[in-house]
């Protein structure tokens, strides 16, 4: 039996066994070593207000204030719904823009607040019938001081009343789970305000409504663009209920204390300076872990996209490394934009 020679020669043992440049040489193959972005991820959050006309942020381009309309039928707002949903969009959060602000956010469950009319005109329409509505349940958008709950004088120095404000806080959220809202959303970050929203909700035969906390929101600088959304009156800070920017460990006391008191989702505020935070959460518990990509990340992203001429690849890098973290969920003013763009990531 005629044998042929061969050239090979065995290995040496200096080379490494493990290579790479294989796995990454076709386009196709590299695919499967990342995760993907669908669609039903995204959440969409806009601002309404209760002025008849639309109007773009200064400074938050392309975000819009979305204005109710001559007839309360918020047309830009559902315009813009019908063609994002041909998309694929499942999902639009809701924040409120009003002039008439007090003490106690009297205009946030108002019947005519926007977010409780945008919600039923939202709901009206068939064709966005698969549409879930969020509604964020806060108090800074509608107090003429601008913190997120009800201030009391202790010792001569203004503080938050939490007790009085959980309740506010309820009566808000039950007000958007009437008007028709699937998720309830609660902002301002108080101790015991998802147990006393669920009780709330639950009693009056609103069981089927989530709750997605924000769990981790940090006393952030990354907030400004949206302050000036929300017409915001704020001064000073709010790092006495808020996180601090440094500290993970209040984030999973947080995360403890939400999920006892029946959280649905948790949210990660800002996100993109915090994956570690996602990823103890994504670790630490079986709910939805949800990054929300506020409105100062948003800016910096759209500033360095529009300086590289590639939006596209920042704005992927970007939400990939979120849902590579552990989000399932994201919450992004990009949405119409990866829409947009989905295919080609």
């Amino acid at each position: 039996m005629s044998s042929s020679s061969s050239t090979t020669t065995a290995p040496s043992v200096e080379l490494p066994r493990t290579k790479l440049h294989a796995s990454l040489h076709h386009p196709a193959c590299r695919e499967w070593l990342e995760p993907h972005i669908h669609p039903s991820q995204l959440i969409w959050p806009v601002f309404v207000t209760l002025r008849v006309e639309d109007k773009e942020i200064p400074g938050f381009s392309p975000n819009m204030q979305y204005g109710r309309g001559a007839d309360g039928s918020y047309p830009g707002l559902i315009d813009e719904l019908r063609v994002l949903e041909k998309k694929g969009l499942r999902h639009v959060m809701l924040f409120g823009v009003v002039e008439d602000k007090d003490p106690r956010a009297s205009m946030a469950d108002a019947d005519t607040c926007p977010v409780v009319e945008c919600i039923k005109v939202i709901k009206s329409h068939r064709e966005l019938s698969s549409m879930c509505v969020l509604a964020d349940v806060c108090m800074c958008e509608y107090t003429s001081h601008g913190h997120c709950g009800i201030l009391r004088t202790v010792n001569g120095e203004e503080c938050i009343d939490n007790k009085r404000t959980v309740c506010r806080l309820a009566d808000i959220a039950l007000k958007y789970a009437v008007a028709g809202a699937d998720i309830v959303c609660p902002s301002d970050m108080m101790d015991s305000r998802v147990a006393t929203i669920r009780d709330s909700l639950d009693s009056h035969g609103y069981e089927h409504v989530q709750i997605m906390s924000y769990t981790s929101k940090k006393a952030s600088v990354m907030y400004a663009p949206f302050r000036d959304a929300v017409d915001s009156t704020f001064k000073g800070d709010r790092k006495r209920y808020q996180h601090p920017v440094g500290s993970s460990s209040i984030a999973m006391r947080a995360l403890d204390r939400d999920l006892t008191e029946g959280a649905d989702l948790a949210i990660v505020k800002p996100c993109l300076f915090y994956g570690d935070i996602i990823r103890q959460f994504k670790e630490s518990c079986n709910i939805p872990i949800v990054a929300y990509v506020v409105s100062g990340e948003y800016k910096m992203l759209y500033d360095y996209g529009q300086a590289t001429g590639d939006m596209n690849a920042v704005v992927r890098e970007a939400h990939i490394s979120l849902v590579r973290a552990g989000a399932t969920v994201l919450i992004t003013y990009f949405a119409p934009f990866i829409l947009d763009n989905l295919n080609r990531w």
